[in-house]
């Protein structure tokens, strides 16, 4: 069985058009280019500012949540159609990465395109309506619970339970790996009923943190491991058993576009910082940038980054126009810019010499850290290369054309 979307919510007088069809191959329009100049505003002057604690405390900034919703960006990306306005969530995405914010823009990520997006299209009861409200306009803040001890990749696997006790569903499990899970108050948590994986909505007061994990990168993302034992109503129900995977599977694809788009905004920052330190630093009586092998190895970071840009505009620009998001569009988005951004990020600390490992003199060195985990968040390298290879298609026509058996 699968579970019934929501109906689209109308257009809003606060979301004039779609940024999706404006991105066209990276040419800003107007409205691109001021949103993303709201977008970075906010983010400097509301949500910059609490990273270093964060980082140091290892906690999530609730916050920073709630300073964007309160703007209205998250009313504003999940505007119009089933999917919203994929432009404004590759722009704001853009520039969560391009602002250094590491564990603080992945949360923020999970909360607007796993959780809200789950809630958005799946619930469909007064309750999950107002958690949603709650969420979009940044009072709550919601978290996705998919891995297990002993389930990663494969949830279908998975093993916390989901039993009828009377006229209420309790769920009972472990969850690891959960960000920003800490600090949530609410989690949709992937369980196993009588059927299958089911999705439900699980408040606060049903989840325990057992662990908050000591991460090697995001550390202000406050990931947990948390045990859950709660009795829920059928209105809490996102996905009934046997549909759980195919809800998780929708959301994950508005994850995937997120986490493509924040890793390059982050290489943004990388390769700025980095060509303007070839510039100032002077070595053998000339500017690094003089020296050609330099040279050339940041000319090519920068050209297979803005290939890799264009490439996820121009997905978007054709998502937006056909409706739909395919899960192998996003999956190779997702894994192509993943790679790319530890490849990039390692070479441009390697260019600021001492200094690119030295955490108190560069950003260089945490943004490392922080993109290492993109290989596996949102699901792993190799998993994204099945989902991209679900969409292979034969041309045995072409075959016999150009082969001689």
């Amino acid at each position: 069985m699968t579970p019934s979307p929501r109906p689209p919510a109308p257009p809003t007088a606060a979301h004039p058009a779609d940024l999706g069809s404006e991105l066209a191959l990276g040419r800003a329009s107007h409205q691109v280019g001021e949103f993303r100049q709201r977008v970075r505003t906010l983010l400097r002057e509301q949500v910059a500012p609490l990273l270093p604690v964060a980082e140091r405390d290892r906690r999530f900034p609730r916050s920073a949540v709630a300073s964007l919703g309160a703007a209205g960006l998250y009313e504003e990306r999940w505007s119009g159609g089933v999917h919203g306005d994929l432009g404004r969530s590759v722009v704001l995405a853009e520039e969560l990465g391009r602002a250094g914010l590491g564990g603080i823009g992945i949360g923020i990520g999970l909360h607007l395109e796993a959780a809200v997006a789950l809630l958005r299209r799946f619930g469909q009861s007064d309750h999950t309506g107002e958690v949603l409200r709650s969420a979009l306009s940044g009072r709550t803040v919601c978290c996705v619970a998919t891995s297990e001890q002993h389930v990663g990749s494969d949830l279908s696997a998975v093993g916390t339970k989901l039993t009828r006790e009377g006229d209420r569903w309790r769920v009972r499990g472990v969850k690891w790996f959960v960000s920003p899970g800490a600090a949530a108050d609410h989690a949709l948590v992937l369980c196993r009923g009588a059927e299958g994986p089911a999705l439900a909505l699980v408040p606060r007061e049903g989840i325990t943190v057992v662990k908050r994990l000591a991460t090697t990168g995001l550390r202000s993302l406050e990931t947990a491991r948390l045990a859950v034992d709660a009795l829920v109503d059928d209105d809490a129900l996102l996905a009934p058993p046997g549909s759980g995977l195919a809800a998780v599977g929708a959301g994950l694809a508005y994850e995937r576009l997120a986490l493509a788009a924040q890793t390059l905004g982050t290489l943004d920052l990388a390769l700025n910082l980095t060509i303007t330190h070839l510039r100032r630093r002077t070595q053998f009586g000339a500017p690094l940038i003089r020296h050609q092998a330099l040279r050339l190895r940041v000319a090519d970071l920068a050209a297979r980054t803005r290939v890799a840009r264009r490439g996820l505009y121009a997905t978007v620009v054709e998502m937006t126009a056909t409706g739909t998001v395919p899960a192998h569009e996003a999956a190779a988005l997702k894994v192509t810019a993943a790679r790319l951004g530890e490849q990039v990020v390692g070479e441009c600390a390697h260019l600021f010499g001492g200094r690119g490992y030295d955490e108190d003199a560069t950003p260089l060195e945490r943004l490392w850290r922080d993109l290492k985990v993109n290989r596996l968040g949102g699901g792993s390298d190799e998993m994204m290369w099945e989902v991209v290879a679900t969409a292979f298609r034969p041309d045995d026509a072409l075959y016999r054309h150009w082969v001689r058996d």
